[in-house]
């Protein structure tokens, strides 16, 4: 049975045929970020289940990551927000596994943070707690699944239903509000579709930016080969100089242009993907002729900060030169005013550009 994970959603939306693609891939462990964040999930679960505060874990080891005063702030603002929902709602549920679509071929199915709902005010509340630096956006894939799947889980078509996000690392919660028709209606027109499509699993690869950035299968994607069509008509490319490579650019016409800037955010992620994949490859001991893993460069750092700071100031180097400091940006003090404090970044601050890019034109279609 093929089991899909609303967390994944994005992709396999995007890109059906993915999903069989990432079966053929091995297990990759969670890395640290991951792992974080599971262990500040774990300690605003407990916290709220047994009415205390999740600054009591600093120190303490959980799931095998020691919590830092920052891990529980971040768990403490789930808490609160959990909390604020218990007391509008009434009916609240932590942790919940909710099922959308499962037959003898696919189930979908995952464990949204919270869900909260309150019958006679037909209002559904999906809230899940994001710990990553990423822009997570409410109006997601994987919020509305969970939407669909908390609704069947209640037996109730809720009118008006909220989804909301909490990442610290952006602010306060932010909330996107749908209706029911809304969601069915995407559920009939994006997610219903791709369930058919995975389940009858012919589909091509459809390469997307958003659908590609976390894709297990990138290093082994027919779709992704592609982007590499005109470095493989130049076979000589390994051996060619920057002023030689400008001279086969420029015989590019102006539609073979738009389509390498077009496949040029894919095929960089799917070099990524190889590199990560040849580390993990020679990490559990495996040969790749040619390459192998060495030390990062060196940067000098202080032993002991307030030991050096002495002994160059003993050395002849004044006070005042030794330690510097200056304005931190006006995306750090964002984060750190308040919320009716906001505006006065506007007031204090100008955008200013530093030149061009190139960019999509959008004016003219796809």
């Amino acid at each position: 049975m093929i089991k899909l994970r609303p967390s994944a959603a994005t992709r396999w939306l995007s890109c059906p045929a993915s999903v069989r693609l990432c079966a053929d891939i091995p297990y990759q462990p969670a890395g640290e970020a991951a792992q974080i964040g599971t262990a500040i999930h774990e300690v605003a679960e407990t916290a709220f289940l047994t009415n205390s505060s999740p600054h009591d874990w600093i120190g303490k080891t959980v799931k095998d990551i020691v919590i830092t005063e920052q891990n529980a702030d971040f768990a403490a603002a789930h808490v609160n927000h959990i909390r604020d929902l218990e007391l509008r709602l009434g009916t609240l549920k932590v942790e919940q596994y909710v099922t959308v679509y499962k037959d003898k071929d696919i189930e979908l199915g995952g464990t949204a943070d919270v869900v909260a709902w309150n019958d006679e005010k037909s209002t559904l509340v999906i809230a899940d707690l994001k710990t990553g630096r990423g822009y997570v956006d409410a109006d997601s894939d994987q919020m509305k699944i969970y939407a669909i799947g908390a609704m069947r889980h209640a037996k109730i078509e809720f009118s008006n239903i909220e989804l909301s996000i909490i990442q610290p690392h952006h602010g306060e919660p932010r909330t996107h509000k749908i209706t029911f028709k809304e969601l069915n209606d995407w559920a009939a027109t994006r997610l219903t579709p791709a369930i058919q499509a995975i389940k009858k699993g012919d589909t091509e690869p459809t390469p997307t930016e958003d659908g590609c950035q976390w894709c297990p299968a990138k290093a082994i994607c027919p779709a992704q080969r592609k982007g590499f069509e005109v470095i493989a008509a130049t076979p000589n490319l390994a051996v060619m100089t920057k002023e030689e490579m400008k001279s086969v650019v420029v015989t590019l016409t102006p539609e073979q242009i738009a389509d390498l800037l077009e496949r040029a955010p894919l095929v960089e992620k799917f070099i990524d993907a190889v590199r990560d994949h040849a580390v993990k490859r020679i990490e559990d001991g495996e040969v790749i002729k040619g390459w192998q893993m060495t030390a990062k460069r060196a940067y000098r750092k202080w032993i002991d900060e307030a030991d050096a700071k002495n002994q160059l100031h003993d050395a002849g180097i004044p006070a005042d030169q030794l330690v510097s400091s200056e304005l931190i940006s006006p995306s750090e003090a964002s984060k750190l005013l308040s919320k009716e404090h906001k505006d006065l970044i506007d007031k204090l601050t100008s955008k200013v550009s530093s030149g061009l890019t190139l960019a999509r034109d959008y004016s003219l279609g796809q």
